[in-house]
């Protein structure tokens, strides 16, 4: 009687029903799931296999599909589509001709298959079985890196021509450094328009840098105009990374101002683009608020673009420039809402 039991266990496990690939967060429908990843906006990951007779799709679920590690992953980043063509338990006439016709339309020629599509339905590349889970990984964001690049917009030519003119009537004392300052913007102003660049931008052809009293203030921007305080580049000297977040405010051209993302990407372009090797901002995870903006925000958006997206910094400014920016764009970015990705930022800080 135990053996018999065994066997039938060991059947109904091999047979791999639809509701079973369900439960583990595969659709069974490919319209269900080509729905799911337009609202999503997710790629799908489509597996065409023969569940109880293909002993390398067994070998797929049990060596890859099944480790926690895919399971993670593909919870945070993919439409999971299952198209079983099994010997026995066969589903209905209806859906083994789908599944037919979407096997002719991909060229399945062997099994298993795992057909990669973006949301909008393209088809950007196959995979098939692979005995370790990082590869597996890596294969798929390897090729949907490439789909990435060619479904970017192209971006704006940077072939402009500029001026940088400077005013320190107000300090002509200080006539020395502002000359400094205006040769450092020569050099930059290009850098940052190409750090920031995006679709439809043409950046100012013309960047005015005055020097005039601000007992109490540092530097502000407005347009194409930066206003730098006499009082406090006298008392600190040539603080060029103060003039390079200035002049990423210019570059950035943002409709509306957002505080704590606007000063964020402006000390990220200064402290590790133009300060690469300075001191990391040291930022308390107990304190920290994602509101803070500058130096905290630049280490997030370091962090971001590390862990998450090397890309993000772009897309976020480019959403910002375009006046459509919300919070809500990271979840569609990396799955995962700001406050969770602050709140994972700030745990790695620990």
């Amino acid at each position: 009687m135990k053996k018999l039991f065994a066997l039938i266990t060991s059947a109904l496990l091999l047979a791999s029903p639809a509701w079973a690939a369900e439960s583990e967060g595969w659709l069974t429908d490919y319209k269900e799931g080509l729905a799911a990843a337009k609202e999503s906006q997710k790629n799908m990951m489509v597996l065409f296999t023969g569940s109880d007779w293909c002993i390398w799709c067994k070998r797929l679920q049990a060596d890859i599909l099944q480790k926690e590690e895919f399971k993670t992953f593909a919870k945070e980043n993919l439409i999971l589509v299952e198209l079983d063509f099994p010997r026995e338990n066969k589903p209905s006439q209806e859906v083994q001709e789908e599944r037919k016709a979407l096997a002719a339309k991909y060229e399945i020629r062997g099994y298993p298959t795992l057909v990669l599509l973006s949301p909008e339905e393209k088809d950007f590349g196959r995979m098939g079985y692979q005995k370790e889970v990082s590869e597996f990984l890596e294969k798929y964001k390897s090729l949907a890196a490439e789909l990435a690049k060619e479904s970017t917009p192209p971006e704006a030519p940077l072939d402009f021509q500029y001026t940088i003119r400077i005013n320190y009537k107000d300090a002509p004392e200080m006539e020395g450094w502002m000359k400094a300052m205006q040769a450092l913007c020569n050099e930059w102003y290009p850098k940052i328009v190409a750090e920031l660049n995006s679709p439809g931008f043409k950046p100012y052809t013309d960047v005015n840098l005055t020097v005039r009293s601000d007992p109490r203030g540092v530097a502000g921007t407005g347009g194409k105009n930066i206003f730098l305080s006499r009082e406090f580049f006298t008392r600190n000297g040539t603080d060029a990374g103060a003039i390079i977040h200035e002049l990423t405010h210019v570059v950035q051209a943002y409709p509306k101002y957002i505080p704590w993302i606007t000063e964020a990407i402006a000390d990220y372009i200064r402290l590790y683009v133009f300060e690469p090797n300075a001191p990391r901002p040291d930022v308390n995870p107990e304190k920290a608020d994602l509101k803070d903006g500058y130096k905290s925000g630049a280490a997030f958006m370091a962090w971001l673009v590390k862990e998450k997206d090397p890309q993000i910094v772009k897309k976020l400014n480019t959403a910002l420039r375009q006046g459509t920016y919300e919070d809500e764009l990271f979840k569609e970015l990396t799955s995962q809402s700001v406050n969770e990705l602050f709140a994972e930022f700030l745990e790695s800080l620990k």
